[in-house]
């Protein structure tokens, strides 16, 4: 009695706060998180710091905290009246928990038969299993024992499907569906006779991560087992009730200045989408090669089981398709190879004759140089009396033309162009100087 006493008087004591203890716990941690601590939520919080004229941080103040981007807290505005009281802290209010289930939906019994119409007989009931009422699924443990082995993972995981609307299911060692729970048995049933056919025409399963795939000689098409959806009328659920008279309540508190409005008001659909138990087969997008048929579906008129040879048929056509297509894409990538490599040649031949050329254009401009010195040491020779500086710069000309004779030398060209690799085919000069 004691401890339970004292534990009382601690949260009791917990919920009263002065007015400089709530200012400093708005600016150190979120208003949930102090919503948490003092046992009431943050509307209560919000509106007792207004009501104490304490400021209050701005939206996404704490995000742009952890980057170092918000702003420094304000000061403490104090106030000798109002910080001499201490203030309680309403505690938070529980509400029941509300079902989710819609009202007034009327669930199947597990046991009942789903006819189905026949292709062209009568209709076509489909038994449930007595031993497996409890999930509904229109499969027969004697079937499934004579089934295709990768055809009864695949059954094993459709068995954990649960809810009213579809559920994906697949992966590697297992068939993709997109399907609800009711239409699982027969899927798998379906699957069962289409590999069987599949492997009638010697054509074989491959193992994807997406899951198992036709494979056709080397061509290789995944496919999937999707559910038709049927729209019907939305049934309001009491979630749905509930969310909008907490929008409506925040909206009012929010006109007369307490908390804030939602930015987004909640949204009833008009209508669902539930599977209506029409299964159709889609082959990927890779399959539509030469305008070939991509789907097949369930129809007034037909089931799925019924257009397995269509399927096996347009499976033919396709390889057919898919292998004229190869043939013209190797033939056309073989052109531009060709193409490529001419190309590359031709890029090549002007790279080097532009090396070539370059050396040239060099060696001839020596031998313009050792032409003009040549003339202008002769007219210098012919002064009687000269400078030493000026007989100095003779000298230096005699030398330099001496030195351009000797570079383009035929033995001094010959051992410059095995240096350079000047006249191999595929010669590469990664800088210009090095052609002077």
């Amino acid at each position: 009695m004691y401890l339970q006493s004292a534990v009382a008087d601690s949260q009791e004591n917990h919920r009263q706060l002065s007015r400089r203890d709530l200012f400093d716990r708005i600016w150190s941690k979120p208003m949930t998180t102090n919503a948490a601590e003092l046992g009431t939520n943050t509307f209560v919080l919000s509106a007792l710091a207004k009501r104490l004229g304490l400021p209050l941080p701005r939206a996404g103040h704490w995000m742009k905290l952890e980057v170092g981007r918000a702003p420094p807290a304000p000061d403490y505005p104090a106030n000798a009246e109002l910080d001499a009281v201490v203030h309680s802290i309403a505690p938070a209010k529980s509400r029941p928990a509300l079902s989710s289930k819609r009202s007034g939906a009327v669930e199947r019994p597990a046991e009942a038969p789903i006819e189905r119409s026949g292709e062209d007989g009568p209709a076509v009931v489909l038994e449930v299993a007595s031993d497996d009422k409890e999930t509904g699924r229109n499969e027969t443990p004697a079937s499934a024992s004579r089934e295709h082995r990768k055809v009864s993972a695949t059954r094993a995981a459709a068995k954990k499907l649960q809810g009213s609307g579809r559920t994906a299911a697949g992966g590697r060692g297992k068939f993709r569906l997109l399907i609800g729970a009711a239409s699982a048995g027969r899927a798998c049933t379906f699957l069962d006779g289409f590999v069987q056919a599949i492997e009638a025409e010697g054509w074989a399963l491959a193992a994807t991560d997406q899951g198992y795939a036709v494979k056709v000689e080397l061509e290789v098409i995944g496919f999937m087992i999707e559910e038709k959806l049927d729209r019907v009328p939305h049934v309001v659920t009491a979630d749905e009730l509930k969310e909008k008279a907490d929008y409506d309540r925040k909206c009012t508190l929010a006109d007369r200045g307490i908390g804030y409005r939602p930015w987004r008001a909640p949204q009833i659909p008009e209508h669902d989408f539930e599977p209506n138990g029409e299964l159709v087969l889609k082959f990927d997008h890779d399959y539509a090669a030469g305008g070939i048929r991509r789907t097949f579906s369930d129809g007034k008129r037909q089931r799925l089981e019924a257009l397995v040879p269509a399927m096996i048929e347009n499976l033919e056509r396709w390889v057919a398709a898919v292998k004229a297509h190869r043939v013209q894409r190797e033939r056309q990538q073989e052109i531009w190879a060709e193409q490529e490599r001419r190309r590359r040649a031709n890029e090549n031949q002007a790279r080097v004759e532009g090396y070539r050329i370059a050396f040239l254009s060099r060696q001839v401009e020596r031998k313009r140089e050792i032409n003009g010195l040549a003339d202008l040491i002769a007219d210098w020779e012919m002064i009687d009396e000269v400078d030493p500086g000026f007989a100095q710069l003779l000298d230096f000309a005699r030398l330099y033309r001496r030195w351009l004779e000797a570079k383009i030398s035929p033995s001094a060209i010959a051992e410059r162009i095995a240096t350079l690799k000047l006249m191999d085919d595929d010669v590469y000069i990664y800088d210009a100087k090095r052609l002077d």
